[in-house]
């Protein structure tokens, strides 16, 4: 767990860091429909470049209100890998808490998501290879993401991203926050870094 000065927690997740891409996504935010009713988590994961310095994120929330966040980021990842590392804390969250309801887990990964729900018991299957003598990519985090789902049988949900989805762009800017964490504080943990926040 990072301890950062508060004002810089404030300002990280207000926002104020982004750059490029992101602040124009973020002023293009629009309304759609309404949430699912329940618990529902959005994930995200980011990389710049790719490979390069990334930074994964998850928001929960319950009945559309936003309950809880938390973003990190580590100095040697790459799209996927944050993308799965995100999914995988957003299942160790909900796991840890002991919550026994309906849970909603989405993400605009198809890797991660098709990964999650069907890729990986083929994968699990062939010693968590591709086929033989084919290694599997990220196998540790695929590896680890079964074993959470295993604990918490729950289906993850494309969205499409950067189309305006509230909870999918809320994602997409903390995972920004979790990789701005890795650049400004590389002192205080040199692989991965977590900002923690509930309401």
């Amino acid at each position: 767990m990072v301890s950062l000065p508060i004002e810089k927690v404030r300002a990280l997740v207000s926002g104020r860091h982004k750059s490029g891409k992101n602040a124009k996504a973020a002023r293009k935010v629009t309304e759609v429909p309404e949430y699912s009713p329940g618990l529902v988590i959005y994930t995200d994961g980011a990389c710049e470049p790719n490979p390069g310095i990334g930074g994964w994120s998850f928001v929960v929330y319950r009945d559309g209100e936003e309950i809880h966040h938390e973003c990190g980021g580590d100095l040697n990842a790459t799209n996927n890998t944050m993308e799965m590392t995100a999914a995988l804390m957003a299942l160790r969250w909900f796991a840890g808490r002991g919550i026994v309801e309906p849970v909603k887990i989405l993400s605009d990964s198809q890797y991660t998501v098709k990964g999650c729900n069907e890729w990986r018991i083929g994968w699990k299957r062939k010693g968590w290879k591709r086929g033989p003598d084919k290694p599997l990519a990220n196998s540790d985090l695929w590896k680890s993401l079964d074993e959470a789902l295993t604990a918490v049988p729950v289906r993850l949900y494309w969205v499409k991203g950067h189309i305006g989805v509230k909870g999918n762009e809320r994602a997409d800017e903390l995972a920004e926050v979790g990789r701005q964490s890795v650049i400004e504080y590389p002192e205080q943990n040199p692989i991965t870094q977590q900002l923690t926040y509930s309401v």
